[in-house]
């Protein structure tokens, strides 16, 4: 009887790892020719024919073959990582800080997120590569092979997570077919290090949106904006109260004998400073706002009290302003509303031999205006001469004192009479009825005499020189020297711009137009719009008006003519002042040159902005329309550091994608999808220690882990 050859199943194959290799090269007999080849059927599990055999790389015998198409997607993801961070950085430019932040960090984020997915999918290769070498490594050992499935499940179920190369690391640290010692004879590469190289993989994956974030530099710019405003009140007006008080002083200012001025000189240096801006062909003067004009419950320094400096108004510019260095600083906002301001026009007057008397038989010095300079003077404002009296000598003239005898009075406009009282600088003012500006400012026409000694003024020019001399100290003789001029000054209210911060004290910003009331100034690209609903208080005004404030105005007006009086090296011998020489292009003690109506006019329309206009605002609420600043915000990047970082994360993914090691005893590529669990179980690559798992149809989820997971598995080659 013929006996059978016995032959083992495969599946007592697959378990029974002690049958030698199968290697079809060993085995015996002619080669096959290609035709006897095309003959025979195709195996039932290739119906398409047998895979042809992966072409190998330089790295085979060390490295897994590169995944060319992850690697390509890496690449081109780093390429374009910098230009489309650029279009979320033009998007984000001139936008409030908050849309900034939120654009950047999308684009930020989107781009981080895409390029560190890339990284992980690369470098989760290694950890697979890592797992499946530990359960090599420990299914040689004899005693206990192969590894608990809950770890491999444990290392498995998230290939892409630092948690799980934590847990392979501890792995391989409890078991011992994992030490060097162990399986030093067959595999002696460094699985740790990839391990640990994946972890850095993953840092960097982790931290590519906040570094991204961190190269985007995001600044503020704070920009005034003049669409949206808020309505408030300002102090820029002058209460009932000011004004009784104003009149309750006047008898004092009234008194020439006195002098009096509103606030001792010593504290005159605390007055707001003097703005200007040009308005055509004119210079228009302003005082400055102060604080406490915008301070609630504040006021100007038109309080007209027994001290109306700083003190009075409690106003330190040292404690209302507090900055935090830590802070940024805080957007302020634009306040337009009505302010009085002066502009004046000045010339020399004509004709001094007739014009201009030096030394009447009185003693009088006599300026007088002809009517035609007064024409030229306010015909520069585009105003016509307001009708006025008729020229009445007796009312000029002191004493039996006559008219120059060329003068003509139908000519003449006006006259003015200066006592000989030694002063250098002499003033005669005269207001223009208020009925003439209907309650929108005042006129005023100003003289100017000059008298100086000759003594103190070596280069200067006089048109008339007294007509007898006087001796100096050596006996020497000198003269008195004569110049005058004449004046239109206006005072009128005009529509000004206030920039007002926490970090610094109001700063007037420009001149908008004249008139008595702000309104909204649209154009074809702007329209102005409020914001909340109109303010309503009965105690604030809209609009300024003169009609009311005639005793503020003389009262001020007089107080700047003596503050500029006491600036006299002395009442006597008409020696020179810092003032009169500022009438003039020249400087110093004995700089007087020649009187210029440009210059007087320049420095008479500087004190009386310090010495007039801060008066004009009390504690009378003004509306004032509010303009929020804007904080708008741009980004931008440094390209070297940029380009530096995508670089370094082009280089981590391309280290990732030619290196990912090989397994043990050339064991093909293995990783975590399905198909490696199929080769894995179907084929018997993963055999159990035990053939009865209990596992049935049905099955929960949880049940199945209780059951299989302390069941060890090895691999079998």
């Amino acid at each position: 009887m013929r006996r059978e050859p016995r032959y083992l199943s495969l599946q007592d194959a697959v378990y029974d790892d002690s049958q030698p290799e199968f290697d079809p090269r060993h085995l015996q007999g002619p080669p096959a020719s290609n035709e006897t080849l095309k003959a025979l059927p195709s195996p039932v599990l290739f119906p398409g024919g047998l895979p042809k055999p992966r072409r190998r790389h330089p790295f085979a015998d060390t490295f897994e073959a590169p995944e060319w198409r992850q690697i390509l997607i890496h690449i081109g993801l780093c390429l374009v990582a910098y230009p489309l961070l650029m279009i979320f950085i033009v998007i984000a430019r001139r936008k409030p800080l908050f849309w900034t932040r939120f654009i950047v960090s999308m684009g930020c984020g989107a781009i981080g997120l895409v390029l560190g997915l890339s990284l992980l999918h690369l470098g989760k290769n290694f950890l697979e590569a890592a797992t499946w070498a530990t359960v090599i490594h420990q299914s040689r050992v004899e005693d206990s092979p192969g590894v608990k499935l809950k770890d491999l499940a444990a290392n498995s179920a998230d290939p892409m997570s630092a948690w799980a190369a934590v847990r392979l690391l501890w792995d391989r640290y409890m078991y011992r077919g994992t030490s060097r010692e162990n399986r030093g004879h067959y595999d002696r590469r460094p699985w740790s290090l990839f391990i640990l190289f994946f972890l850095l993989l993953v840092c960097v994956a982790g931290s590519l949106p906040f570094v991204l974030g961190r190269l985007v530099d995001i600044t503020t710019t704070i920009i005034h904006q003049r669409e949206h405003y808020q309505e408030v009140a300002v102090m820029g007006d002058n209460s009932d109260t000011d004004i009784a008080r104003a009149t309750a002083l006047k008898f004092a200012f009234d008194d020439f004998s006195l002098t009096w001025t509103l606030a001792p000189f010593s504290n005159h240096g605390s007055l707001p400073p003097v703005v200007s801006f040009q308005y055509k062909d004119d210079t228009v003067y302003f005082s400055e706002t102060i604080l406490s004009q915008l301070l609630p419950n504040g006021s100007g320094f038109g309080t007209f009290d027994s001290e109306a400096t700083d003190p009075s108004i409690k106003l330190d510019k040292f404690k209302e302003i507090t900055t935090d260095a830590s802070k940024d600083v805080e957007p302020g906002a634009i306040l337009r509303f009505p302010r009085w301001g002066t502009r004046l026009h000045c010339v020399k007057i004509p004709n001094p031999e007739t014009n201009l008397v030096t030394r009447s038989l009185n003693t009088f010095t006599y300026i007088f205006t002809p009517k035609s300079v007064l024409q030229s003077l306010f015909s520069t404002f585009n105003m016509d001469v307001p009708t006025m009296n008729p020229f009445d000598a007796s009312a000029v003239l002191q004493g039996n004192d006559t008219l120059p005898q060329d003068l003509d009075p139908n000519e003449t406009a006006l006259g003015a009479a200066f006592y000989d009282n030694g002063v250098g600088h002499s003033f005669k003012s005269q207001p223009l009825p208020t009925d003439t500006t209907d309650g929108r400012g005042w006129v005023t026409i100003e003289h100017i005499l000059v008298r100086l000694n000759t003594s103190y003024t070596p280069n200067g020019k006089f048109p008339r020189l007294s007509d007898q001399s006087v001796p100096d100290i050596t006996g020497k003789p000198t003269f008195i020297g004569y110049d005058a001029a004449v004046c239109v000054q206006l005072f009128e209210p005009w529509i000004i711009e206030t920039f007002n911060s926490t970090s610094g004290l109001p700063s007037t910003l420009r001149l908008v137009e004249p008139g008595s009331e702000v309104r909204s100034v649209d154009t074809d690209k702007l329209v102005e719009r409020l914001s909340g609903t109109p303010l309503v208080d009965p105690a604030m005004t809209r609009k300024l008006n003169s009609t009311k404030l005639d005793e503020v105005y003389d009262v001020s007006h007089t107080n700047s003519i003596n503050q500029m009086l006491k600036d006299n090296g002395r009442d006597a011998f008409y020696v020179p002042s810092p003032t009169v020489i500022s009438y003039t292009d020249g400087s110093g003690p004995l700089g007087y040159t020649e009187l210029s109506e440009t210059f007087f006019a320049q420095a008479r329309g500087l004190a009386d902005a310090s010495n007039i206009l801060p008066y004009f605002s009390g504690t009378g609420k003004l509306l004032a329309r509010r303009y929020p600043d804007r904080v708008l915000s741009s980004a931008s990047v440094n390209p070297l550091y940029m380009s530096i970082y995508l670089l370094l994360v082009l280089i981590f993914g391309l280290l990732a994608g030619f290196f990912v090691p090989k397994l043990p005893l050339n064991v093909p590529h293995r990783g975590f999808e399905v198909y490696s669990w199929m080769a894995a179980f179907h084929a018997d690559e993963l055999v159990g220690e035990r053939r009865n798992v209990g596992i049935a149809r049905n099955m929960e989820l949880d049940d199945i882990e209780h059951q299989m997971g302390e069941l060890r598995f090895r691999y079998v080659k």
